[in-house]
Protein backbone atom coordinates (compact mmCIF):
# COMPACT_ATOMS: atom_id res chain seq x y z
CA UNK A 1 0.00 0.00 0.00
CA UNK A 2 1.18 3.45 -0.85
CA UNK A 3 2.20 5.96 1.79
CA UNK A 4 -0.29 8.44 0.71
CA UNK A 5 -3.26 5.39 1.47
CA UNK A 6 -1.70 5.11 4.73
CA UNK A 7 -1.99 8.32 5.98
CA UNK A 8 -5.63 8.48 4.59
CA UNK A 9 -6.09 5.04 6.51
CA UNK A 10 -4.56 6.95 9.30
CA UNK A 11 -6.63 10.08 9.10
CA UNK A 12 -10.16 8.21 9.09
CA UNK A 13 -8.95 5.91 11.90
CA UNK A 14 -7.73 9.36 13.97
CA UNK A 15 -10.78 11.26 13.22
CA UNK A 16 -13.08 8.67 13.58
CA UNK A 17 -11.61 7.96 17.52
CA UNK A 18 -11.46 11.63 18.30
CA UNK A 19 -15.20 12.65 16.66
CA UNK A 20 -17.26 9.25 18.15
CA UNK A 21 -18.22 8.35 21.37
CA UNK A 22 -15.51 9.39 24.30
CA UNK A 23 -16.93 7.13 26.70
CA UNK A 24 -17.07 4.30 24.43
CA UNK A 25 -13.39 4.89 23.51
CA UNK A 26 -11.96 5.65 26.96
CA UNK A 27 -13.72 2.48 28.33
CA UNK A 28 -12.35 0.32 25.46
CA UNK A 29 -8.75 1.65 26.89
CA UNK A 30 -9.58 0.71 30.27
CA UNK A 31 -10.65 -2.72 29.20
CA UNK A 32 -6.83 -3.06 27.64
CA UNK A 33 -5.43 -1.95 30.09
CA UNK A 34 -7.15 -3.76 32.78
CA UNK A 35 -6.36 -6.78 30.50
CA UNK A 36 -2.89 -6.30 30.18
CA UNK A 37 -2.82 -5.28 34.32
CA UNK A 38 -4.53 -8.98 34.25
CA UNK A 39 -2.00 -10.80 32.23
CA UNK A 40 0.71 -9.05 34.34
CA UNK A 41 -0.47 -9.42 38.02
CA UNK A 42 -1.27 -13.45 38.35
CA UNK A 43 2.18 -14.48 36.69
CA UNK A 44 4.24 -11.84 37.99
CA UNK A 45 2.64 -12.51 41.30
CA UNK A 46 3.75 -16.33 41.10
CA UNK A 47 7.01 -15.43 39.97
CA UNK A 48 7.40 -13.30 43.10
CA UNK A 49 6.41 -16.23 45.67
CA UNK A 50 8.94 -18.19 43.87
CA UNK A 51 11.71 -15.28 43.79
CA UNK A 52 10.70 -14.96 47.89
CA UNK A 53 11.32 -18.50 48.54
CA UNK A 54 14.12 -18.91 47.09
CA UNK A 55 15.74 -15.71 49.01
CA UNK A 56 14.29 -17.32 52.47
CA UNK A 57 16.03 -19.97 51.58
CA UNK A 58 19.11 -18.93 50.55
CA UNK A 59 19.76 -16.72 53.05
CA UNK A 60 18.40 -18.84 56.58
CA UNK A 61 18.74 -22.60 55.26
CA UNK A 62 21.27 -23.51 52.35
CA UNK A 63 22.62 -20.00 51.32
CA UNK A 64 24.42 -20.74 47.85
CA UNK A 65 25.61 -23.92 48.46
CA UNK A 66 24.85 -26.63 50.85
CA UNK A 67 27.60 -29.91 51.62
CA UNK A 68 26.30 -32.62 52.61
CA UNK A 69 27.74 -36.05 54.16
CA UNK A 70 29.09 -38.55 51.52
CA UNK A 71 27.11 -41.23 50.53
CA UNK A 72 26.08 -43.63 53.46
CA UNK A 73 27.59 -41.11 55.75
CA UNK A 74 25.29 -39.56 58.70
CA UNK A 75 28.01 -36.80 59.36
CA UNK A 76 30.70 -34.78 57.53
CA UNK A 77 33.55 -35.39 59.73
CA UNK A 78 37.07 -33.41 60.71
CA UNK A 79 35.00 -30.53 59.25
CA UNK A 80 38.03 -28.09 60.17
CA UNK A 81 40.18 -29.45 57.19
CA UNK A 82 36.84 -29.26 55.10
CA UNK A 83 36.14 -25.65 55.79
CA UNK A 84 39.89 -24.23 55.36
CA UNK A 85 40.30 -25.88 52.28
CA UNK A 86 36.68 -24.41 51.14
CA UNK A 87 37.74 -21.19 52.71
CA UNK A 88 40.55 -20.49 50.31
CA UNK A 89 38.74 -21.61 46.83
CA UNK A 90 38.37 -18.55 44.57
CA UNK A 91 34.34 -17.46 44.67
CA UNK A 92 33.92 -18.45 48.21
CA UNK A 93 32.64 -15.50 50.30
CA UNK A 94 32.53 -17.89 53.59
CA UNK A 95 31.59 -21.47 54.56
CA UNK A 96 30.55 -22.67 57.81
CA UNK A 97 29.04 -26.07 59.82
CA UNK A 98 25.85 -26.19 61.09
CA UNK A 99 24.27 -28.92 63.46
CA UNK A 100 20.75 -29.60 64.51
CA UNK A 101 19.13 -31.49 66.82
CA UNK A 102 15.40 -32.42 68.19
CA UNK A 103 14.44 -31.35 71.36
CA UNK A 104 11.60 -30.51 74.17
CA UNK A 105 11.60 -27.07 75.40
CA UNK A 106 9.41 -25.86 78.27
CA UNK A 107 8.27 -22.55 79.36
CA UNK A 108 5.70 -20.48 80.80
CA UNK A 109 3.95 -24.05 81.87
CA UNK A 110 4.34 -24.98 78.24
CA UNK A 111 5.90 -28.19 76.99
CA UNK A 112 6.76 -27.96 73.38
CA UNK A 113 9.67 -29.97 70.80
CA UNK A 114 11.33 -27.76 68.70
CA UNK A 115 14.24 -28.03 66.36
CA UNK A 116 17.36 -26.78 67.43
CA UNK A 117 20.58 -25.64 65.07
CA UNK A 118 24.00 -25.26 66.08
CA UNK A 119 26.07 -22.32 64.90
CA UNK A 120 29.34 -20.74 64.74
CA UNK A 121 27.65 -17.17 65.52
CA UNK A 122 30.88 -15.17 64.47
CA UNK A 123 31.24 -17.05 60.81
CA UNK A 124 27.53 -17.01 60.49
CA UNK A 125 27.59 -13.38 59.98
CA UNK A 126 29.20 -14.07 56.59
CA UNK A 127 27.15 -16.57 55.20
CA UNK A 128 23.33 -15.57 56.79
CA UNK A 129 21.53 -12.07 57.97
CA UNK A 130 20.14 -13.56 60.89
CA UNK A 131 22.40 -11.56 62.78
CA UNK A 132 20.14 -8.40 61.45
CA UNK A 133 16.69 -10.02 62.66
CA UNK A 134 16.63 -9.27 65.99
CA UNK A 135 13.93 -7.72 66.87
CA UNK A 136 14.52 -8.44 70.76
CA UNK A 137 17.85 -8.63 72.72
CA UNK A 138 20.84 -9.24 70.92
CA UNK A 139 22.77 -11.80 68.76
CA UNK A 140 24.57 -14.98 70.09
CA UNK A 141 28.64 -14.50 70.91
CA UNK A 142 31.09 -17.16 69.94
CA UNK A 143 31.33 -17.82 73.73
CA UNK A 144 28.07 -17.95 74.65
CA UNK A 145 27.12 -20.95 76.76
CA UNK A 146 23.52 -21.59 78.64
CA UNK A 147 22.23 -18.86 76.33
CA UNK A 148 19.84 -18.94 72.76
CA UNK A 149 17.88 -16.79 70.96
CA UNK A 150 14.29 -18.19 69.71
CA UNK A 151 12.21 -17.27 66.55
CA UNK A 152 9.42 -15.04 67.12
CA UNK A 153 7.24 -17.72 65.91
CA UNK A 154 8.10 -20.01 68.49
CA UNK A 155 8.17 -17.59 71.33
CA UNK A 156 4.81 -16.77 70.72
CA UNK A 157 2.52 -14.64 71.65
CA UNK A 158 0.79 -13.88 74.99
CA UNK A 159 -2.60 -12.78 73.74
CA UNK A 160 -3.20 -15.99 71.48
CA UNK A 161 -4.68 -18.72 73.61
CA UNK A 162 -2.82 -22.02 72.98
CA UNK A 163 -5.48 -23.57 71.48
CA UNK A 164 -6.13 -21.14 68.71
CA UNK A 165 -2.09 -21.26 67.77
CA UNK A 166 -1.51 -22.38 64.21
CA UNK A 167 1.65 -23.84 65.39
CA UNK A 168 3.02 -24.66 69.06
CA UNK A 169 5.17 -21.65 70.77
CA UNK A 170 5.96 -20.86 74.19
CA UNK A 171 3.14 -18.41 74.64
CA UNK A 172 5.27 -15.32 74.70
CA UNK A 173 8.57 -15.57 76.48
CA UNK A 174 10.86 -12.74 76.97
CA UNK A 175 14.44 -11.79 76.63
CA UNK A 176 15.79 -12.96 79.94
CA UNK A 177 13.51 -15.60 80.36
CA UNK A 178 14.46 -19.36 81.07
CA UNK A 179 13.73 -22.05 78.94
CA UNK A 180 14.36 -25.69 79.95
CA UNK A 181 15.15 -27.74 77.01
CA UNK A 182 15.75 -31.67 77.17
CA UNK A 183 17.60 -33.12 74.42
CA UNK A 184 17.43 -36.96 72.83
CA UNK A 185 20.47 -37.68 74.49
CA UNK A 186 19.05 -36.85 77.89
CA UNK A 187 20.90 -34.00 78.78
CA UNK A 188 18.97 -31.56 80.14
CA UNK A 189 19.61 -27.50 80.48
CA UNK A 190 18.31 -24.11 81.19
CA UNK A 191 18.81 -21.24 79.08
CA UNK A 192 18.28 -17.37 79.20
CA UNK A 193 16.78 -15.99 76.13
CA UNK A 194 19.34 -13.68 74.32
CA UNK A 195 17.35 -12.56 72.05
CA UNK A 196 14.06 -13.25 69.59
CA UNK A 197 14.66 -12.94 65.75
CA UNK A 198 12.32 -12.50 62.90
CA UNK A 199 13.10 -13.50 59.32
CA UNK A 200 9.81 -14.07 57.72
CA UNK A 201 11.23 -17.72 57.09
CA UNK A 202 8.54 -20.00 58.23
CA UNK A 203 10.75 -22.64 59.42
CA UNK A 204 13.49 -21.02 60.94
CA UNK A 205 11.51 -18.46 63.05
CA UNK A 206 10.27 -22.08 64.65
CA UNK A 207 14.13 -22.50 65.48
CA UNK A 208 15.82 -21.98 68.71
CA UNK A 209 19.80 -21.30 67.78
CA UNK A 210 22.14 -21.83 70.61
CA UNK A 211 26.06 -20.92 70.07
CA UNK A 212 28.58 -24.04 68.47
CA UNK A 213 30.44 -24.43 71.97
CA UNK A 214 27.27 -24.72 74.11
CA UNK A 215 26.35 -27.80 71.49
CA UNK A 216 29.49 -29.35 72.54
CA UNK A 217 29.01 -29.14 75.92
CA UNK A 218 25.20 -30.96 74.68
CA UNK A 219 26.86 -33.78 72.71
CA UNK A 220 30.10 -34.33 75.39
CA UNK A 221 32.72 -33.98 73.02
CA UNK A 222 34.49 -31.58 70.27
CA UNK A 223 32.03 -31.05 67.41
CA UNK A 224 34.51 -31.84 64.55
CA UNK A 225 31.70 -33.30 62.64
CA UNK A 226 28.36 -31.43 61.41
CA UNK A 227 24.99 -32.68 59.23
CA UNK A 228 26.07 -29.74 56.63
CA UNK A 229 27.98 -27.27 56.11
CA UNK A 230 27.06 -24.07 53.90
CA UNK A 231 28.65 -21.81 51.48
CA UNK A 232 27.96 -18.09 50.64
CA UNK A 233 29.09 -17.02 46.85
CA UNK A 234 30.88 -13.87 46.43
CA UNK A 235 29.65 -11.52 43.97
CA UNK A 236 30.34 -11.93 40.81
CA UNK A 237 30.73 -15.69 40.49
CA UNK A 238 27.83 -18.19 39.72
CA UNK A 239 26.85 -21.36 41.92
CA UNK A 240 27.21 -23.72 39.62
CA UNK A 241 31.62 -22.68 38.93
CA UNK A 242 31.78 -22.39 42.94
CA UNK A 243 30.58 -26.03 43.19
CA UNK A 244 32.69 -27.20 40.31
CA UNK A 245 35.84 -25.52 42.16
CA UNK A 246 34.86 -27.81 45.30
CA UNK A 247 34.90 -30.66 44.02
CA UNK A 248 37.83 -30.70 41.65
CA UNK A 249 39.57 -29.74 44.85
CA UNK A 250 39.32 -33.14 46.53
CA UNK A 251 35.61 -32.15 48.61
CA UNK A 252 34.22 -35.74 48.36
CA UNK A 253 30.95 -35.05 49.63
CA UNK A 254 27.34 -34.12 48.50
CA UNK A 255 27.42 -30.49 46.98
CA UNK A 256 24.48 -28.74 45.77
CA UNK A 257 23.74 -25.73 44.43
CA UNK A 258 19.88 -24.00 45.48
CA UNK A 259 18.82 -24.39 42.00
CA UNK A 260 19.75 -28.41 42.74
CA UNK A 261 18.23 -28.79 46.04
CA UNK A 262 15.08 -26.55 44.68
CA UNK A 263 14.33 -28.58 41.67
CA UNK A 264 14.05 -31.57 43.91
CA UNK A 265 12.13 -30.27 47.37
CA UNK A 266 9.73 -27.14 45.08
CA UNK A 267 10.29 -27.42 41.40
CA UNK A 268 6.79 -29.67 40.78
CA UNK A 269 5.80 -26.26 43.07
CA UNK A 270 6.93 -23.84 40.57
CA UNK A 271 5.87 -25.41 37.78
CA UNK A 272 2.38 -25.42 38.56
CA UNK A 273 2.70 -21.95 39.43
CA UNK A 274 3.96 -21.23 35.50
CA UNK A 275 0.64 -23.39 34.73
CA UNK A 276 -1.51 -21.25 36.25
CA UNK A 277 -0.10 -18.22 35.11
CA UNK A 278 0.33 -19.29 31.72
CA UNK A 279 -3.58 -20.50 31.97
CA UNK A 280 -4.17 -16.83 33.46
CA UNK A 281 -2.54 -14.81 30.22
CA UNK A 282 -4.42 -16.94 28.03
CA UNK A 283 -7.85 -16.19 29.57
CA UNK A 284 -7.25 -12.51 29.10
CA UNK A 285 -6.31 -12.69 25.50
CA UNK A 286 -9.11 -14.13 24.61
CA UNK A 287 -11.29 -11.69 26.70
CA UNK A 288 -8.89 -8.90 25.12
CA UNK A 289 -9.55 -10.65 21.70
CA UNK A 290 -13.81 -11.18 21.73
CA UNK A 291 -14.47 -8.05 23.18
CA UNK A 292 -12.31 -6.15 20.80
CA UNK A 293 -13.97 -8.03 17.83
CA UNK A 294 -17.20 -7.32 19.29
CA UNK A 295 -16.18 -3.74 19.65
CA UNK A 296 -15.33 -3.21 15.77
CA UNK A 297 -18.01 -5.30 14.28
CA UNK A 298 -20.45 -3.12 16.32
CA UNK A 299 -18.81 -0.66 14.66
CA UNK A 300 -18.32 -1.29 11.21
CA UNK A 301 -21.92 -3.09 11.11
CA UNK A 302 -22.82 0.87 12.56
CA UNK A 303 -21.15 2.44 10.04
CA UNK A 304 -21.69 0.33 7.11
CA UNK A 305 -23.09 3.35 5.26
CA UNK A 306 -20.34 5.06 6.13
CA UNK A 307 -18.32 2.72 4.50
CA UNK A 308 -20.92 2.42 1.47
CA UNK A 309 -20.72 6.15 1.08
CA UNK A 310 -16.66 5.91 1.14
CA UNK A 311 -16.85 3.34 -1.55
CA UNK A 312 -19.22 5.02 -3.79
CA UNK A 313 -16.79 7.90 -3.93
CA UNK A 314 -13.72 5.87 -4.58
CA UNK A 315 -11.82 5.00 -1.20
CA UNK A 316 -10.32 1.59 -1.93
CA UNK A 317 -11.55 -1.22 0.24
CA UNK A 318 -7.78 -1.71 1.82
CA UNK A 319 -7.85 1.95 3.00
CA UNK A 320 -11.53 1.03 4.80
CA UNK A 321 -10.00 -1.43 6.26
CA UNK A 322 -6.64 -0.34 7.43
CA UNK A 323 -8.23 2.54 9.16
CA UNK A 324 -10.27 0.18 11.07
CA UNK A 325 -7.41 -1.30 11.77
CA UNK A 326 -5.32 1.92 12.78
CA UNK A 327 -8.24 2.32 15.26
CA UNK A 328 -7.58 -0.85 16.85
CA UNK A 329 -3.82 -0.19 16.55
CA UNK A 330 -4.63 3.52 18.72
CA UNK A 331 -6.64 1.87 21.08
CA UNK A 332 -4.33 -1.21 21.75
CA UNK A 333 -1.36 0.74 22.53
CA UNK A 334 -3.44 3.08 24.71
CA UNK A 335 -4.46 0.41 26.63
CA UNK A 336 -1.11 -1.10 27.26
CA UNK A 337 0.60 2.06 28.21
CA UNK A 338 -2.71 2.02 30.83
CA UNK A 339 -1.87 -1.32 32.02
CA UNK A 340 1.75 -0.13 32.42
CA UNK A 341 0.43 2.43 34.70
CA UNK A 342 -1.71 0.04 36.65
CA UNK A 343 0.80 -2.60 36.68
CA UNK A 344 3.81 -0.14 37.85
CA UNK A 345 1.45 0.62 40.65
CA UNK A 346 -0.05 -2.60 42.07
CA UNK A 347 4.08 -3.43 42.00
CA UNK A 348 5.00 -0.29 43.84
CA UNK A 349 1.50 -0.79 46.67
CA UNK A 350 2.45 -4.36 47.38
CA UNK A 351 6.51 -3.43 47.24
CA UNK A 352 5.46 -1.46 50.73
CA UNK A 353 2.59 -3.61 51.58
CA UNK A 354 3.08 -7.29 50.33
CA UNK A 355 0.69 -10.08 50.60
CA UNK A 356 2.14 -12.11 54.18
CA UNK A 357 1.73 -15.74 54.54
CA UNK A 358 3.59 -17.94 57.61
CA UNK A 359 5.55 -19.25 54.52
CA UNK A 360 6.55 -16.23 52.26
CA UNK A 361 5.50 -13.11 51.76
CA UNK A 362 4.92 -12.04 48.46
CA UNK A 363 5.42 -9.12 46.05
CA UNK A 364 4.80 -9.10 42.13
CA UNK A 365 8.50 -9.98 40.24
CA UNK A 366 7.99 -7.70 37.08
CA UNK A 367 10.82 -7.58 34.73
CA UNK A 368 10.92 -5.59 31.45
CA UNK A 369 10.92 -8.01 29.33
CA UNK A 370 8.00 -9.31 30.85
CA UNK A 371 6.55 -6.30 30.05
CA UNK A 372 7.93 -5.80 26.69
CA UNK A 373 6.39 -9.50 25.76
CA UNK A 374 3.19 -9.41 27.13
CA UNK A 375 2.94 -5.63 25.66
CA UNK A 376 3.35 -7.70 22.48
CA UNK A 377 1.34 -10.41 22.90
CA UNK A 378 -1.92 -8.09 23.34
CA UNK A 379 -0.62 -5.91 20.55
CA UNK A 380 -1.05 -8.37 17.91
CA UNK A 381 -4.29 -10.22 19.41
CA UNK A 382 -5.58 -7.25 19.77
CA UNK A 383 -5.03 -5.87 15.69
CA UNK A 384 -5.93 -9.18 14.61
CA UNK A 385 -9.13 -9.48 16.27
CA UNK A 386 -10.05 -6.07 15.06
CA UNK A 387 -8.97 -6.45 11.42
CA UNK A 388 -11.10 -9.32 10.92
CA UNK A 389 -14.40 -7.93 11.46
CA UNK A 390 -13.23 -4.89 9.59
CA UNK A 391 -12.27 -6.91 6.60
CA UNK A 392 -15.59 -8.82 6.55
CA UNK A 393 -17.58 -5.32 6.19
CA UNK A 394 -15.19 -3.64 3.40
CA UNK A 395 -15.72 -6.90 1.04
CA UNK A 396 -19.25 -6.17 0.46
CA UNK A 397 -20.34 -4.24 -2.43
CA UNK A 398 -21.39 -0.79 -2.64
CA UNK A 399 -25.16 -1.98 -3.13
CA UNK A 400 -24.96 -4.66 -0.46
CA UNK A 401 -23.46 -1.89 2.09
CA UNK A 402 -26.13 1.05 1.02
CA UNK A 403 -28.98 -0.89 1.46
CA UNK A 404 -28.11 -2.75 4.58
Amino acid sequence: MAQKELKVAFFLAWRSLVRGNRSSVLLNILIIGMVFTNMMFFPSLMAGIGVDIKDQIVSYQTSNIMIGPASGEQYITDIETTLAKINRLPGVERATPHYQTGATLQSRGRLIPATIGAIQPREEQYVSPLHTTMIAGSYLGESDVGEAIIGVSLAGSPNIREEDEVRPSLGGVRVGDSIQVEYPNGVEKEYRLKGIFQTGNFEMDNRMIVSWEDMQDVVGEPLTFAPYITVRVKPGYSESFVKNEILRYGVREQVQTTDDLLNKEIGRVMASFSIIGFISMIVSLVIAVVVLFIVVMVKTINNRRQIGILKAIGVEQSVIMNSYGFQVVLLSIAGILVGFLFTGLIVLYMTYYPMVTPEFSATPYVTPLDLAVNGIILFLASVISGYLPAWKVSRENIRQVLQA
